[in-house]
């Protein structure tokens, strides 16, 4: 029981400062375009501890206390804004529904199960991540970077424009034609996109929640595995220890 109680307070402890360290490697992504790799390690390693503590914690508020510190070490790196506060309040209900999801099933079973457990829970811990990172790239230069000005791609504008100015090709005026139209056309959608361009970043924003989603299915799998590898090995090595229990059942007696 000590055993298991050091275990438990490790990965605890663990998750907390692994999640600190990956929502800094994050920040460093989104305002200092640096290396997606190791943020995606990052976030590896703390969904597979948040993982082990469905399956390794009996308290939930010990569970909740995790996920707390696991979303507030995010401000520590992004700084305080009422946008990100409304995000991460979002993201700990979906952790919260995810942890009764998992414990539930947990203590349904007979028999242990890990697949099972962590299949109730992932889905809405990595929905609520994404939704935090989602956040923190609309509010990052990254989401900005091109945003300021439209541009047409020109081999695209060619294709087009080529066929209306065959008539003045003969005077050799084609590719100052061009040019000036090309200009015009890009100053004119530039001018006019102004009113819209928030929705841009907003869009931008959106379409990285959805593509997380597309992602986080072979993820989750990838993390459900890890973790099963992960328990057996604690379990072997007595790290931890599976007891069974007598369960108390009413009969009827005739």
């Amino acid at each position: 029981m000590k055993k298991n109680r050091i275990t438990q307070s490790v990965i605890i402890g663990l998750t907390t400062l692994v999640a600190t360290a990956t929502w800094a490697g994050l920040e460093n992504i989104l305002f200092k375009s640096n290396n997606w790799l190791w943020p995606i390690i990052g976030f590896f390693i703390l969904l597979i501890f948040l993982s082990l503590n469905w399956l390794l914690t009996k308290s939930k508020a010990i569970l909740l206390i995790t996920f707390f510190f696991v979303l507030i070490s995010f401000l520590f790196s992004f700084s305080f804004k009422i946008e990100y506060l409304i995000i991460l309040l979002a993201a700990f209900l979906l952790f919260y529904f995810a942890s009764e999801r998992a414990m539930n099933e947990k203590e349904s079973r007979i028999k242990i199960e890990v697949v099972r457990i962590l299949k109730r829970g992932l889905p809405f811990v990595l929905t609520g991540l994404f939704l935090v990172v989602a956040t923190a790239y609309y509010f990052s230069p990254l989401a900005l970077t091109g945003q300021n000005e439209i541009t047409i791609p020109r081999p695209l504008f060619n294709k087009i424009i080529s066929p209306f100015l065959g008539g003045v090709e003969q005077f050799g005026l084609n590719l100052e034609i061009e040019d000036e139209i090309y200009n015009r056309i890009n100053q004119e959608i530039n001018k006019q996109s102004q009113a819209y361009k928030d929705y841009f970043t907003l869009g931008l924003a959106m379409g990285l929640f959805f593509a997380l989603k597309m992602i986080g299915i072979p993820f989750m799998w990838l993390i459900i595995f890890l973790t099963l590898g992960i328990f057996k090995i604690l379990k072997a090595t007595g790290a931890i220890k599976i007891q069974e229990q007598a369960v108390l059942k009413e009969i009827i007696e005739v």
